[in-house]
């Protein structure tokens, strides 16, 4: 199943749907997605896509999640939680009418006190979503940041939510959005360092394996030839690895 091809029939299905006022039966996407050969699984996560969507799939019904344990946190992250419980605690939280009433007025009039306040008021929210995000990658602190400044974003575009949605759902959903999406720049930051790593090595041994079997340097275009790799790419791994050339950037030294 290609991926461009998949997220193309998500993005006609979720078009489908938003013609439909939002409703789908689970028998509609099955029939609309039959080309993609998709496993139970599968369409049970495509269910969960939609739903997350705001779109109600009649006949899907969400399979019961296991609470995740909560991954244990260092010292000094244990320490930020605490000093940060320690400065909500001269807050006073609203009822959750109360709350919706202070999102219509930040809302409605854009006023900053009322945005300030809104913003204290999800502060818990930030650091709940900080922690269910916690031992994946980013330290506490850097999640907790993230979220903040998801909240803050979210103050400044709540007249753009999606229709059906509340203020208050919407502001919790950006904060996850921006702790999640921080997670995976971190994650595709760290693929991108592994793979660079794996083509240093990879170089690395046809450098080694080369210069035994001709028992001396050897040249970037002989390297470029046993390894089948462009000259330029080979002198941009070296320049990575902070490698020279070697004698007058015609022989590459052993890596």
């Amino acid at each position: 199943m290609e991926r461009q091809e998949f997220q193309k029939k998500l993005e006609e299905l979720g078009r489908l749907a938003q013609a439909r006022e939002n409703r789908l039966r689970a028998e509609e996407v099955r029939e609309f997605l039959k080309d993609m050969e998709l496993t139970e699984e599968q369409f049970q996560l495509v269910y969960a896509y939609l739903a997350s969507r705001l779109v109600t799939v009649e006949g899907y019904v969400p399979a019961r999640e296991e609470p995740e344990e909560e991954a244990e946190l260092t010292p000094e992250e244990q320490s930020f939680l605490e000093q940060y419980q320690k400065e909500m605690e001269y807050l006073t939280f609203l009822e959750e009418e109360e709350l919706l009433e202070l999102c219509r007025e930040a809302e409605e009039t854009g006023d900053g006190g009322a945005k300030a306040r809104l913003t204290e008021q999800l502060l818990p929210e930030v650091l709940k979503t900080a922690r269910s995000f916690a031992g994946r990658g980013l330290p506490f602190g850097d999640l907790v940041q993230e979220g903040n400044i998801g909240l803050m974003l979210a103050m400044e575009t709540l007249g753009l939510r999606p229709e059906g949605m509340t203020a208050l759902d919407y502001l919790k959903q950006e904060i996850r959005t921006a702790v999640s999406q921080a997670l995976e720049e971190q994650q595709t930051e760290q693929q991108a360092g592994d793979l660079l790593a794996e083509r240093l090595n990879h170089l690395g041994d046809g450098i080694r394996k080369l210069s035994d079997e001709l028992e001396r340097k050897v040249s970037l275009e002989e390297l470029s030839i046993f390894m089948d790799m462009p000259v330029e790419e080979i002198e941009d791994l070296l320049k990575l690895a902070g490698e020279g050339t070697g004698d007058g950037g015609d022989n590459t030294e052993e890596g």
